[in-house]
């Protein structure tokens, strides 16, 4: 079996050096080190790696914060914050990222080992889960979604916005609000992603619904809905502007 790739994020050279010597001396395949968020990005998409470790502080510019919301959404791979910091409001801002591990330093290596180990292994078995929750059925441009005893039918073309909630999901209509226990990654196998695309690490939108935009915020229906800077960028380039 091949050694699990690992990607460092680490501002510190000195740091990054021991963490990197630990983790070879552990048995695992170092990839270099990324410096900063513009780095870990290239390396994400270059190299594929199994696990990344990354500190919430990395200098100037984007933190490990915004670098783990990106990991959440855009790639399907475990990671682990390793941080000097403990405090109530950074674990809060690192919790909502939902991590697969949370290192303070100094940690030795058998925290670090073993703080790899769980997160792949935990990671491997939420993969294994069923793809298709069970409380939703498709057919053509419409879905069922479970409510009691009752599959209850929702034409895809009139889905506003969908908002997470932990495990759960709000499908939000013109005309009622839906609830079933899903991810998005499982949700979004049944929309039509030229239409929906996700804004904000707790919704996404019907690019058909977009009543008006600024730079931090969607309105639908008259409802304000976050916009996250990680995904307006991708949002302004799908959605036609005339200035």
């Amino acid at each position: 079996m091949p050694a699990v790739k690992i990607l460092i994020v680490e501002d510190e050279s000195l740091v990054a050096m021991d963490m990197s010597d630990t983790l070879i001396g552990l048995g695992y395949d170092v990839l270099p080190t990324a410096q900063n968020y513009d780095e870990a990005i290239s390396t994400l998409s270059e190299k594929s790696p199994d696990l990344v470790l990354m500190d919430i502080n990395l200098g100037h510019g984007k933190t490990g914060i915004d670098l783990a919301q990106v990991i959440r959404t855009r790639y399907d791979l475990p990671f682990v914050f390793l941080t000097s910091h403990s405090d109530k409001a950074t674990v809060a801002m690192a919790a909502a990222t939902q991590p697969n591990g949370y290192l303070v330093k100094p940690y030795s290596s058998e925290d670090l080992f073993t703080s790899i180990e769980v997160a792949l292994a935990n990671f491997a078995k939420k993969k294994t889960a069923a793809e298709q929750p069970e409380t939703i059925q498709t057919i053509d441009d419409s879905l069922f979604v479970k409510t009691d005893t009752h599959f209850v039918k929702v034409n895809i073309k009139d889905i506003l916005w969908l908002e997470s909630d932990h495990n759960y999901l709000y499908i939000m209509t013109d005309k009622t609000k839906h609830i079933v226990r899903s991810s998005f990654k499982d949700f979004l196998v049944n929309l039509p992603p030229l239409y929906f695309m996700q804004i904000h690490k707790s919704f996404v939108v019907n690019l058909q619904k977009i009543d008006s935009f600024s730079g931090t915020e969607v309105l639908i229906n008259k409802a304000s809905i976050p916009l996250s800077r990680n995904f307006k960028d991708e949002l302004f380039d799908r959605i036609k502007r005339v200035q």
